[in-house]
Formats: C-alpha cells, structure tokens, sequence
C-alpha cells in the first residue's frame, strides 16, 4: 500500500521521541535527521522537506515550555507541519443547490483520470444528486466510448460526439446539452496532459475559460514521485485548481509526490482512490491521515473522550495488565474502561506498540457481556489463576453462567492471545526507548504507573 514505508518510518520515529528521557537540541537534531530521512526516502520534494524540518527545528526547543510537555509539543509540531503541507484543513465539497455544478477534471496521462470520474459519478449519485458525465479528450482513441462504457455501470448518462475534434466546440456543447437536461452534477473529462505538451497545456486553459467550471480538479498519480511538484505547478500556473484527487494509492508507491503536489498547488487533497473498483473511493482527512501515518490516529478525540470518560484504574492492576501477568479480573475491568473511550487498537497505536490482530480485539468488545457473566461464576482462585480451569470447573462454570463449553473456551483462548500481544507491546516499547514513556496529555491518568516496570 502507499505510504505504507512511510508510515512505518514516522511511527518508528515518534515511538523513539517519546522514548527519549530528555529533549534537548541534539535529541531534536537527531529527531529532524531521521524525519528528513522518511520524507526524502518517500519522494517528497527536498526543498519542501527542508523547509519544513526548518520550521520544525525553530520552535521545537520553546523556552517558555515546560520539560514534561515538550516531547507532547515536538510530536503535534510534526503533525501540524504535516498537515500543512497536504493543504491543512479537508477542502469542502463545493456543491450549490439549484444549479448545475460543472466539475473540470485534470492531469497527466496516465493518472487514472477517467476511471476517477466514475467514482466521483458514483459517489455524488449515492448522495442523492442527479450526475452526468461529459467527455472532451480528442486526443486519445477510443475516450468516449470507454467513458460511456464506464458510466452505463453506474446507471449515468454520458455526453459526447467521437466525430468532433474541435475540443473547445465539444466540451460548451455536450456540456450545454447536460445542463438542459437538469443534471446537478456535471463532471468533464479532460484528454491527459504533460507540462511540456504546450499546445495541451494551452487547450486547457481555453476549455477551462469557455467553460467556466464550478471548480478545476486535478488528478494526481500517487506513484509519481519527484516529477509530481512540476507537474502539479504547471497546471496550477495554466487553470484555477481548487483541490487534488489522488489515484493509485492502493499499490506500491512512496506517495511523497502526491503530498509535495500539495504543496505546489496550495489546494488540498479532497478524495484518494484506494483501489480500481467503483467503490474504491474515499474522502480525504488531512489531520486523520498524518495521525494514523504517525501511529497516532484521532489523537485529539481519542484524548477528549479519555478525559471525559473520567477513569480512574489502579496503578497495581495497569501494571500487572502490561507485564502479561494481568488476571482475568484486570482483563475486564480494562476492556470495560477502554470500551468506554474507544477501540483497543486505537489505545495500543498511542502506546507506540503492540500490533494486536482486529479479528482478536473486535472478538473481545463484542463479548463483554457474555465474559462478564462468565466471570461472575468463576471462584476467586480460579480468576486469579486461569490454568487450573480443566473440564471438571467449565462444567460448573457452564451450569452457573448458562454458557456452553465453546464460549467457556473461546473466552480463555481470546484472553491468552490478548495477553501475549500485551507482553509483545511492552517489548516493543522497551526496545524504543532510552527512558520514561511519555503519553498523550490526559492519557497518562489511565495508564498512571506504565514506567519503571
């Protein structure tokens, strides 16, 4: 998947920098070193990777902060200068009612172009718009017919004329023809272009100033690298670009290129295309997306809904949870606690560490319930001290919970396999860091006596 090094990259360096026992100006420096590294590594643009580091560098050693809340303080400058580059806040979906929204897509060839406006048809129809497509690529052999092609899958009518060649004639139109037809949504179909192809590059700026779109869309290839700055300038530079798609994200690209076209364009990216069916298609979080690159997905509400949950554990019991010595007792009282402020891979992602399959943790909230009531006919002796339930006890445990011998098993199983994945969590956090841990402002309340185990 793209980005998929990348993120392994970033993740490694936040788990180093809150392992750090002290934040001074070498720790930053080494920080901004392995962060330079990812991003390069990832085919991010170098001048845009060095401004930002920069920027990083320059407030990261803040005076008037104070020494527990400046590796809190480097890890959102990360974020936030992330973010930046990628256009800030999600762009919004610019659709008025009343009127017919004419949507210009753009970009090279090859970007996947034409099969994004089918997921954008598909995806607008499914809100309840009236959508239509028209094609103005004369270039390329065969365009209307495989837009039409594609359309007809959705059910989207598909406006065109394969016998016309003035593209300009074309495009006012059949795009004319789906406004008299009362579509609300009207998406055009560009022939691909490369910045060096003058006279495309001219074409378009005549298709976009006869035109006049609701709004210019660029379609950029996720697996496009350096290139993917110039590119996306010069289409900036010849039309009024108001967001960024990106394509292909479901393959082996870095997918630095597409954050660096970002940057050139000073647009954000609206939509990703995470696959090549239909559906395949997702809106695009700028703040979600560098969190869960970072290892920190939602931070923000993730933390408010631990401080709102107001939990309060003893420190004994988290310790004994996180050494793998926990009992099924502890077991429950964490899940309770943490179904109440959210998913348990959320809580293990913040923790720096341990990967704990879904198809184990989904298990576990889904049967809190039953393993409550299971628990509640087990003996003192037999919670502390899981192993010595043998047929003989699940049979009376069975009786007094009215479970079966499957789910009697299925708890153990599930409570032996989450135990082992805690102990790998806790490997993993030691092997990253040279000190304390540092957590979330907020979050420290409920793992209160993590450190010094």
């Amino acid at each position: 998947m793209a980005f998929k090094k990348l993120g392994k990259d970033l993740e490694s360096i936040m788990r180093k920098l809150r392992g750090l026992s002290k934040i001074d100006k070498e720790a930053i420096n080494v920080i901004i070193h392995d962060l330079q590294r990812a991003l390069l590594s990832a085919d991010v643009k170098v001048e845009l990777v060095f401004q930002m580091t920069e920027n990083i560098k320059k407030e990261a050693m803040n005076n008037e902060l104070k020494r527990a809340r400046r590796k809190d303080f480097v890890i959102k400058l990360v974020h936030d200068e992330l973010v930046k580059i990628i256009g800030g806040k999600p762009t919004p979906i610019r659709i008025k009612s009343g009127k017919s929204n004419i949507l210009l897509l753009v970009g090279i060839q090859g970007s996947g172009k034409t099969t994004t406006i089918g997921k954008l048809l598909r995806f607008y129809k499914s809100k309840g718009y009236k959508v239509a497509a028209v094609t103005a690529d004369t270039w390329r052999p065969g365009a209307y017919e495989q837009l039409e092609q594609l359309t007809s899958q959705i059910g989207v009518k598909c406006y065109g004329n394969p016998n016309e060649k003035n593209t300009i004639k074309l495009v006012v139109r059949q795009t004319k023809k789906a406004i008299n037809d009362k579509n609300d949504i009207i998406i055009v179909d560009t022939a691909g272009r490369h910045k060096e192809e003058k006279e495309l590059m001219k074409e378009m700026e005549k298709i976009e100033a006869n035109l006049k779109p609701d709004e210019v869309i660029l379609v950029i290839d996720g697996s496009l690298g350096q290139q993917a700055y110039s590119q996306a300038e010069e289409f900036a530079k010849a039309t009024n670009i108001g967001s960024i798609i990106v394509t292909k994200l479901d393959g082996t690209a870095k997918g630095g290129g597409a954050l660096s076209a970002c940057a050139a364009t000073n647009q954000s990216i609206r939509f990703i295309g995470v696959g090549e069916k239909l559906e395949d298609f997702e809106e695009f979080n700028p703040t979600r997306f560098i969190g869960t690159l970072l290892g920190i997905p939602d931070i923000g509400s993730l933390v408010n809904r631990v401080q709102e949950a107001e939990i309060n554990i003893d420190p004994d019991s988290v310790k004994r949870m996180m050494k793998g010595k926990f009992t099924l007792d502890d077991l429950l009282t964490q899940l309770k606690n943490i179904k109440r402020v959210g998913k348990i891979k959320q809580i293990f992602a913040i923790m720096g560490g341990g990967n704990i399959p879904e198809v184990i943790t989904n298990d576990a909230e889904k049967s809190l319930e039953k393993w409550e009531v299971i628990l509640n006919s087990l003996t003192q002796e037999e919670k502390d001290d899981p192993k010595i339930i043998k047929k003989t006890r699940k049979r009376r445990i069975g009786i007094g919970s009215g479970t079966d011998y499957a789910t009697i098993n299925r708890m153990l199983d599930q409570y032996n396999q989450m135990k082992k994945y805690m102990k790998k969590a806790l490997q993993m956090q030691r092997m990253g860091r040279g000190g304390g841990t540092s957590l979330p402002p907020g979050f420290d309340n409920i793992f209160r006596g993590f450190d010094g185990f």
